[in-house]
């Protein structure tokens, strides 16, 4: 875990604190000696590398020049020749070191490598290198090290009161200018004070940037009723699940409250939510493990959740946890590194965590996660998703899964794809049921919400509307278009069936259809006629969910309690985030 991870949290009340309106309390720290630094390493630079030209010192150097004030990137030569420098040094599996040196120097060097990638690559050329090396350190165990944590360290720091950036770059600075005064001191006695200097540099810009407001949207008296629900189902910014054994706190509800709570613009909120919202993030952090996942039990569901609870709040100083917390997720996907090839049907799929086979809700909250973590569309592990995501289509063109499979009660059967441009859950398994063919091969059905987790994931992975996979999906939602159940089970399924999962059912639509910029539908009109009717699907959802709150605050699905929609809190999240879509 990142040195004194818990302790930084602490910093985000007093981050938090500081107006817009005034003056910045660091502005950019040591420019001038940083700039000199610079100067000095590019003068002795050793076969296109800093330092000693060794693959460490250059990739540490190469992180202080991304983080740096001058944001140095690939743009410049001179960092385009160390990063040619840097491969010279890679081996076969993704990993990155020098000459004969131990397994924990090879971990170390290769996690400075992919910081310095991350911090000068901004166009993503490397973003495939990246992924591969993140997946080789994802596997091994070893102690923090890197950019990331000697800026968390600055932050842990500064939020134990042992001195703020300006104080701690002291001794960095005096090591600096000691280098600089000795013309015979060597390039590798600027790369450590160096690198210390610029993550100071780093830490102050982050404790300098007040928090980003939200949108100010309307808020309503039923959005404020079911925040109001929701704060008195918690404890300390721990909310709370009930079970036949009595009430537990959950981290994944912590997380996915959060996210709701802050959907309320940020100036709107009492200091209650705010105190709540805050304990409640410092919950997430301090419960990172090792590997970077949140929580110990679903890790995709809890780390996925706690990203955009974290992202939501806009704080700089919580950009190492979100960090790790994206890597694992992309450490986790069920591609090469973890035994799959292409042609499997789990490719490019995530699952709950660890082994666990992947399913299309797990996989577009994790697109989700990576999106709001930074990640851009063309990253790989967004792009080797693709392939799950065709495979879970009803979409002949796309889907190439067919084979014999099992289903819930372990009977065999052979399936293969259907054609009308929904999804199932994942290839060859529905929750709604199967079409059975004359020859007795099955069809999964597709139904609602998965089919609009597969437009979301499609317009996550920046697949234009144009394309025949959004086009058939977007087909499919207009044909069957419906707020009162879930749909897809087919005309013989019974009202239970019909109505499992409704209120993910209207978080996932809102999600999906703002996502891709869709402000109106053309459903059928009257039978027997091509009559097209708009409709404004977030007036209808916004109607639908307003009529459906109870008089605490709260949501239910009383038809159907499976997938925890048994539980008020679980269906009010739900509907919150819904809502915050439909302005």
């Amino acid at each position: 875990m990142l040195t004194g991870l818990v302790a930084l949290v602490l910093a985000l009340a007093s981050a938090a604190a500081a107006s817009q309106t005034e003056p910045k309390r660091f502005g950019t720290i040591h420019k001038d000696q940083v700039d000199l630094a610079v100067a000095r390493l590019r003068q002795r630079i050793v076969d296109g590398g800093f330092g000693d030209g060794s693959c460490r010192e250059t990739a540490m150097v190469l992180c202080a020049l991304g983080h740096s004030h001058r944001f140095y990137s690939l743009q410049e030569p001179w960092v385009r020749a160390a990063v040619r420098r840097l491969f010279s040094f890679r081996d076969k599996d993704g990993a990155f070191a020098d000459a004969a040196v131990g397994a924990g120097d090879r971990i170390a060097t290769t996690r400075w490598v992919v910081d310095a990638l991350r911090a000068v690559d901004l166009d993503g050329d490397y973003a495939s290198d990246v992924g591969t090396s993140e997946r080789w350190l994802a596997r091994q165990s070893a102690a923090e090290d890197g950019m990331e944590a000697v800026v968390a360290e600055v932050l842990a720091r500064h939020a134990r009161g042992d001195g703020d950036p300006i104080t701690q770059a002291r001794s960095a600075s005096e090591a600096v200018n000691a280098a600089l005064a000795d013309p015979d001191a060597s390039s590798s006695a600027l790369v450590v004070p160096l690198v210390q200097l610029v993550a100071c540099q780093s830490a102050a810009r982050g404790l300098d940037r007040a928090p980003q407001e939200s949108p100010q949207g309307d808020w309503s008296e039923a959005q404020q009723k079911a925040v109001d629900f929701l704060m008195q189902q918690q404890a300390d910014g721990s909310f709370f699940v009930t079970t036949k054994q009595g009430r537990f706190p959950d981290l994944g509800i912590t997380a996915l409250a959060l996210a709701a709570l802050q959907t309320k613009p940020q100036a709107q909120r009492s200091q209650a939510e705010k105190q709540v919202i805050e304990q409640g993030l410092k919950a997430l952090c301090a419960a990172q493990q090792g590997d970077g996942s949140i929580g110990e039990r679903n890790a995709n569901y809890t780390t996925c959740a706690s990203i955009l609870a974290l992202t939501m709040s806009h704080r700089d100083a919580l950009a190492p946890v979100i960090g790790k917390a994206r890597d694992y997720v992309i450490a986790i996907q069920n591609v090469e590194s973890h035994g799959y090839a292409r042609g499997d049907r789990d490719y490019g799929s995530i699952g709950y965590g660890g082994s666990q086979r992947g399913d299309l809700s797990n996989t577009q909250f994790a697109l989700e996660a990576l999106r709001a973590a930074g990640l851009q569309a063309d990253h790989e592990a967004i792009q080797k998703a693709l392939v799950f995501l065709q495979r879970t289509q009803n979409l002949r063109t796309v889907n190439d899964f067919k084979g014999v499979v099992k289903d819930d009660d372990g009977t065999r059967m052979t399936v293969v794809a259907g054609d009308d441009g929904g999804s199932a859950y994942y290839p060859g398994n529905s929750a709604a049921g199967y079409v059975t063919l004359p020859d007795g091969t099955k069809i999964p059905r597709s139904y609602g919400s998965m089919t609009y987790a597969l437009l979301k994931s499609y317009t996550m992975a920046g697949i234009p509307p144009t394309d025949p996979r959004v086009a058939a999906a977007v087909r499919w939602i207009e044909l069957n278009w419906t707020l009162a159940e879930n749909p897809g089970a087919g005309e013989d399924a019974d009202e239970k069936l019909r109505h499992q999962g409704l209120f993910y059912y209207y978080m996932v639509l809102a999600q999906a259809l703002d996502a891709a910029g869709i402000t109106s539908l053309r459903v059928p009109g009257k039978a027997g006629t091509d009559e097209a009717l708009p409709v404004d699907w977030k007036k209808e959802l916004s109607a639908t969910l307003l009529a459906a709150q109870r008089a605490d605050g709260s949501w239910l699905n009383e038809r159907n309690g499976r997938w925890w929609e048994d539980q008020p809190v679980i269906c009010t999240i739900y509907a919150l985030l819904a809502l915050a879509h439909t302005p």
